[in-house]
């Protein structure tokens, strides 16, 4: 590694966590005789200022220390820079990590940054930032608003007790999605367009998303009775909910989404409006660093 990598830590994720996680990552990176910097970022904002002012050298590793928003704020700071996205997972769901098999264990984590290798990843484009992992509308950022009020008290179990919540108010939408210039309507639950595999702390929402073929998976849980619904949501983890005839999935470089009702949207965990809302997809915007093939082989 012949640049130093820069770490940004989120002091506050996780409850804050994070600090005392990134203090015990700072004694495995010393073991190793690792050379780097890092700093505590103040905000969101913060986290994108200094993720541009550490990318200002074409090949640094800037890795962020936090969940799945701090790494969603890295990644657009690094748009067309030429720096690598590196990730220590220290949030509540660190769903991203899940998708690229980026191990949440510490140490395990810094020999991925020592040792890996580096792909391109496709990011989305929404409201004029990029979002790394999925972004959506209807009963899950319902669930999201419910979640961030609980995770102080429940950590990774606050989706879980959200949905619970949730299912027991939440009325279907009649949405208008666009597709590619294609337009399809339907009484959904939710709508969510994804980069990455995993959402909500492990729920395999998009099965088969590729974050490298320039493509969202589009999923679209239709109505059903709330009781079908409860009897789907389990399968969720697995990801065979898309086997389900009332699960529809598409692909799209460009997604549109309108509803009768103005849903909140969530996107990379984090409520960011309501609809409406389009995403565009930028194919292998960023690189990011990931386990190399033989990782945990040897």
């Amino acid at each position: 590694m012949t640049v130093r990598p820069f770490f940004i830590v989120n002091p506050e994720a996780n409850n804050g966590r994070a600090l005392p996680h990134w203090e015990a990552v700072r004694v495995h990176l010393d073991s190793r005789g690792m050379e780097y910097d890092f700093a505590f970022s103040r905000d969101a904002d913060d986290v994108e200022r200094l993720a541009k002012e550490a990318a200002q050298s074409k090949g640094t590793l800037v890795v962020g220390v936090g969940g799945d928003g701090t790494l969603s704020r890295i990644a657009s700071a690094l748009v067309g820079s030429g720096a690598v996205l590196g990730v220590i997972p220290a949030g509540t769901g660190n769903d991203f990590a899940r998708s690229f098999g980026i191990p949440l264990e510490r140490a395990a984590a810094c020999e991925v940054l020592l040792n890996g290798e580096d792909v391109p990843l496709d990011l989305g484009r929404y409201n004029g930032r990029f979002f790394l992992n999925v972004t959506g509308a209807g009963l899950d950022a319902a669930v999201v608003a419910d979640a961030n009020r609980l995770k102080r008290f429940l950590g990774s179990l606050a989706y879980l007790a959200a949905l619970v919540r949730q299912l027991a108010t939440y009325r279907p939408c009649l949405l208008q999605i666009t597709l590619d210039g294609q337009q399809i309507k339907e009484e959904a639950w939710l709508v969510s367009v994804a980069n990455g595999r995993y959402y909500g702390s492990g729920m395999q929402v998009a099965p088969q998303a590729d974050t490298g073929d320039g493509l969202a998976d589009v999923i679209v849980v239709g109505r059903m009775p709330r009781l079908k619904f409860l009897y789907m949501f389990p399968k969720v983890y697995s990801g065979r909910h898309v086997l389900l005839p009332s699960v529809r999935v598409y692909r799209a470089k460009t997604v549109c989404v309108e509803g009768v009702r103005a849903l909140p949207v969530h996107t990379d965990g984090d409520l960011t409006g309501h609809l409406p809302f389009c995403v565009t997809m930028e194919r292998h915007a960023i690189l990011l660093r990931v386990p190399p093939k033989n990782f945990g082989t040897q």
